[in-house]
């Protein structure tokens, strides 16, 4: 979509009390999608279906439906947050032409930025490879085992002891808030506060599903320990301490001491989840770890999904992961003697399907703007594999768009083309997902669109009149977290003074209901 220009004023109309424009400034958020200012020049593109190769052989029927897979004061130690990691470096990415990218086939042997002149190193088989330079710790012998309650006693909060407030109204030029935005606010607030006091439990859901309430309220979600009526903890201290969710564990160590996540049914659905959930909720790298009595940290397991990126295979959840924790000219080996940095990612991401990958294609159009977009907050040019990234997701928005029913809700059938089911609980996964990505791709007028405001009105609809509802864990996080996102940008700035973030609030106000 880009900026709305003249030329797409047919599509983006807005009436008088939902166009205000709300500049937004210096503002300093916790989570990853900081800086949506970003602007792109699709405002005279044509219908985006023709702009988009997959969708030009698309048929006009449409392909059948498809089946898409808190808290008393904290006992524990209070975590202190690291320094501020040192500047990137802002070398410049030679762009490639557009006919050079494109006849560009996946190849183990690619041309890559490197620091230094050093040569690529030659690929070994695996037995006669040295070990890692810097090896996990080695697996601890005859330590005594903890139970569930000493281990739950030593999680740390991944939450700063100072809650970041929200930008004083006197620091920006806002301009206030109309009749309906004001409505608006109250009722998605409304609807955060309640999903909030409804968390999940430690028996009766599984890893995955405690993953996707990680990513609903960030740093500050929780989970209720051993069943809905046990204590409340911190969700990110409770999966990073590896600790058991209906009866499975997340991580393990294996033979060669090294960290391992696992995939397949309720556990990590695609490989880089785990790394992809906690950077989305902004979790400092150095917060801790502890799997099989083994203490490690976040880089840890950064460092696990560097050594095992793989051409021609899904690397979503891992540039999610990646580009959130590294700075932008890392390069780095994969256990294969590979040469990987960000751009390559990229690159192996843009050639693969939208339609057919995960949640409709929703998270690997997430990773392509959070690339790119984590690249425009650091100050650093959009170029080479990065201008690549804005462009091709600028078609989709424009298409997601075109596709949004007249209810506000958005195609039930992904990018395949229109959709308007009635099932809420299909419409709930797919406009949450889709939201949750347009918010983080949307540019400041993009934000307070008409188009924008009626899918989050939308949104706040279905879950308010049905919040009772047992909703699937997967779906609502993503959902929860489009509307958190669409409060921060859109409704803090206007908040007073020295205000906390709302999921601060209701993390401080559950913690109080406890000690009553």
């Amino acid at each position: 979509m880009g900026a709305v220009g003249e030329a797409s004023d047919h599509l983006f109309r807005s009436p008088s009390t939902l166009d205000a424009h709300v500049p937004q400034h210096n503002l300093e958020w916790q989570a990853t999608v900081i800086d949506f200012l970003g602007s792109s020049d699709l405002a005279n593109d044509k219908n985006p279906r023709d702009t988009i190769p997959e969708l030009q052989s698309q048929s006009k029927t449409s392909n059948p439906k498809t089946s898409d897979q808190a808290s008393r004061v904290s006992p524990f130690r209070k975590w202190v947050a690291p320094k501020k990691s040192t500047a990137i470096s802002e070398q410049p990415v030679a762009e490639p032409t557009p006919q050079a990218d494109e006849s560009r086939k996946p190849t183990e042997k690619v041309a890559l930025r490197i620091r230094s002149s050093r040569r690529l190193p030659q690929r070994t088989p695996p037995q006669t490879r040295k070990k890692d330079s810097q090896p996990l710790p080695a697996k601890t012998q005859n330590k005594k085992q903890e139970s569930p309650s000493e281990v739950a006693a030593t999680i740390p909060s991944p939450t700063k002891k100072k809650v970041e407030p929200a930008p004083s109204p006197d620091d920006v030029d806002l301009e206030p808030l109309t009749n309906n935005q004001k409505n608006l606010r109250k009722k998605v607030r409304r609807v955060l506060t309640h999903y909030y006091n409804r968390p999940l439990n430690t028996r009766d859901r599984s890893p995955w599903e405690v993953m996707h309430g990680i990513l609903a309220y960030e740093v500050h979600s929780k989970v209720l320990q051993g069943g809905p009526q046990g204590d409340p903890i911190t969700a990110v201290g409770w999966l990073c301490f590896n600790q058991s969710c209906k009866r499975r564990s997340l991580m393990y160590v294996n033979d060669e001491g090294k960290l391992r996540v696992r995939v397949g049914p309720a556990l990590q659905g695609h490989r880089g989840q785990l790394l992809a959930m906690l950077a989305q909720a902004s979790v400092n790298r150095d917060y801790p770890m502890r799997v099989d009595e083994q203490d490690y940290v976040i880089a840890d397991l950064i460092r696990m999904e560097m050594e095992t990126c793989y051409p021609r295979t899904e690397l979503t959840f891992k540039l999610i992961g990646l580009m959130h924790y590294l700075n932008s000219d890392t390069t780095w080996v994969n256990d294969q003697g590979m040469q990987w940095d960000i751009p390559r990612l990229i690159s192996e991401e843009i050639r693969q399907p939208i339609r057919g990958a995960a949640c409709g294609g929703t998270h690997r159009l997430s990773g392509l703007t959070l690339a790119y977009k984590t690249r425009e907050k650091r100050g650093e040019p959009i170029d080479g594999e990065y201008l690549k990234a804005k462009k091709f997701v600028s078609r989709y928005q424009q298409y997601a768009y075109r596709l949004q029913n007249g209810d506000g809700s958005l195609s039930t059938e992904w990018f395949r083309g229109p959709g308007n089911e009635e099932s809420i609980d299909r419409k709930l996964k797919t406009t949450g997902h889709i939201l949750e990505w347009l918010l983080y791709a949307a540019n400041e007028k993009q934000l307070h669109h008409w188009r924008t405001v009626k899918a989050v009105n939308y949104l706040a609809n279905i879950m308010h009149n049905n919040r009772y509802k047992n909703w699937e864990s997967g779906p609502l996080g993503h959902a929860i977290h489009a509307l958190l996102l669409y409060n921060r940008l859109v409704f803090e700035p206007h908040d007073p003074p020295n205000t906390p973030t709302l999921a601060a609030k209701l993390r401080r106000s559950s913690e109080a209901s406890m000690r009553r």
